[in-house]
């Protein structure tokens, strides 16, 4: 067996603590938890579960506090995790089977985001890079930290199969604000130092946007796009999709069209094609926007748009048609995804 310990920083999130560590307690793993500063009996609970619970001092830097965590722990490969992720039920020989067929490579784990929008919970899916080879990595930035080869070695990464439930977008304004504010605050620290980086740039966005301060959030989004931002990178179709969506909340649509020239990066995700499909709309082109819905039907990828989105979008378009047999199939198919529902109601009425 290939032992793994999974490393976790904290500070008063006693709460999601608890259940962070007990979706690890029925695997193998060692459990490291390092303590940045709580005030709460997070350290009492942490020592319920692990012999292993350090404190460090906050340096404004979690890089340093991963690393340090990272430090204690007695075996090499790590899996790195946040109070507020929660290992979902895990297949520990296909695990372990990763590992052994990925000795140096960085597993990029399976990240569902939930968040509220208007009463509704949504939720977001991401890879990221969090199961590694102490020997061969380490972490890297004060803030949204990456890892980084220790030596000269290329960073290849592939899908580990691990995936957990990550909490820490949902909680009342004032959690949010605090935790946004926090961000903004390192973030800035690091745009000195970096000013041409326009994934710094839509991180500082997606702080305000934590906030509900789209005024300030498409500010930062709006120089992250003038920084042009890799195709095809994650981070990259967020930006996007919430430059792109708050311009069109605001009837802006011709400056939301500039995101239409990255479709080739990203034709197989449903969340792209759902958005240049809504910008056709808006442009009143919907022969143009019914292709982007049909094709994002089959779409493999999605991150946040509703899977059911494609399907009452075309709908929509036969119902402006005039077609309403047609478009009653497609909201048929919707099930209970609520524009649909409504729309059902509005054919009915008629």
């Amino acid at each position: 067996m290939i032992p793994i310990s999974v490393c976790i920083i904290t500070k008063n999130e006693a709460e999601n603590l608890i259940k962070c560590l007990e979706a690890l307690k029925p695997y193998p793993f060692e459990v490291v938890v390092t303590d940045t500063g709580s005030t709460d009996n997070s350290l009492e609970i942490a020592r319920r579960y692990t012999e292993h619970v350090y404190e460090f001092s906050w340096i404004n830097d979690f890089s340093a506090a991963r690393n340090f965590c990272i430090s204690h722990a007695t075996h090499d490969i790590i899996l790195s995790l946040d109070t507020d992720e929660f290992l979902r039920p895990l297949d520990w020989e296909a695990l372990q089977k990763a590992l052994a067929e990925h000795p140096k490579c960085l597993g990029a784990i399976e990240l569902f985001s939930h968040f509220d929008v208007d009463g509704e919970t949504r939720q977001q899916v991401v890879r990221l890079e969090r199961l590694f080879d102490r020997c061969h990595y380490h972490f890297q930035n004060p803030i949204h930290e990456v890892l980084v080869p220790t030596g000269t070695m290329e960073a290849v990464s592939y899908d580990a199969p691990v995936s957990v439930d990550h909490v820490g977008y949902q909680g009342s304004p004032e959690k949010l604000r605090k935790k946004a504010e926090r961000d903004i605050t390192l973030i800035r620290g690091e745009l000195e130092a970096d000013p041409q980086n326009p994934y710094l740039h839509f991180q500082l966005g997606q702080s305000y946007m934590l906030m509900r301060d789209h005024e300030n959030a498409l500010l930062w989004f709006r120089k992250a796009m003038e920084l042009q931002p890799l195709p095809g990178a994650d981070y990259t179709l967020v930006l996007l999709c919430n430059y792109a969506g708050i311009l069109l909340d605001n009837g802006q649509v011709e400056e939301a069209a500039k995101v239409l020239p990255y479709r080739d990066s990203f034709a197989d995700n449903k969340d792209f094609l759902c958005l240049s499909g809504r910008i056709y709309l808006c442009m009143g082109q919907p022969l143009k926007a019914l292709p982007e819905f049909v094709q994002a039907l089959s779409a493999p990828r999605y991150s946040l748009v509703n899977p059911y989105s494609p399907s009452y979008h075309i709908g929509f378009i036969y119902e402006m048609f005039g077609k309403r047999d047609i478009a009653r199939t497609h909201y048929e198919n919707c099930r209970d995804y609520p524009p649909a529902v409504e729309a059902l109601k509005r054919l009915d009425a008629e």
